[in-house]
């Protein structure tokens, strides 16, 4: 296969899986029979903070386990990409989204993760994050808003031993690593 189609062909299942997450507005149901590592891993890097009156909050870590691959998992073990997705059922049954800003990210000792903006940001992330985006847009008629942030890993390891924490809207969202469904667990 030709690597740009390499890359395409990772971006949609990495599109696929990234709305999956971001879209899971649903209260959580029953656990997985017999999941598999991927499945283990993606149902961790979803946290679903359901607050009640004031809306729900999805947090979710696009963490190598969650993308295996050759051309993903190397990018996701360098860096650390975040989506967060802030909604409100209105009385009418309309749902709106939040703006999210705010966001910090650090490692288990709490020192921040590095934040990349603009060209600084790899590609196969750009297209992966855009895609998502657009997707959001058309399934939400616009309305849909999801906040992503990418960050050099520093310290931090999906499979390694240590701790994500990010902080939003006066939380701590924590991931203990290494996540379940590591290849090295």
């Amino acid at each position: 296969m030709h690597k740009d189609g390499a890359i395409g062909e990772v971006a949609m299942r990495g599109l696929v899986l990234g709305l999956a997450l971001v879209l899971a507005v649903g209260p959580a149901s029953a656990r997985l029979w017999k999941p598999t590592p991927f499945q283990l891993a993606a149902d961790y890097a979803t946290i679903t903070h359901n607050k009640g009156t004031d809306g729900r909050v999805i947090v979710s870590w696009l963490a190598s386990p969650v993308m295996p691959g050759p051309v993903m998992s190397p990018v996701l073990d360098k860096y650390v990409v975040i989506s967060i997705a802030r909604s409100r059922q209105m009385p009418g049954g309309l749902t709106t989204w939040d703006d999210v800003e705010g966001v910090q990210v650090s490692d288990g000792s709490g020192q921040p993760l590095k934040e990349l903006t603009g060209d600084a940001v790899p590609p196969v992330l750009v297209g992966l994050t855009a895609s998502a985006e657009a997707v959001m847009r058309q399934s939400t008629q616009g309305r849909g808003k999801v906040h992503w942030g990418i960050y050099e890993a520093g310290a931090v390891n999906a499979c390694g031993p240590g701790k994500l924490i990010v902080n939003y809207d006066g939380e701590s969202y924590t991931y203990d690593t290494p996540i379940p469904g590591c290849a090295k667990n």
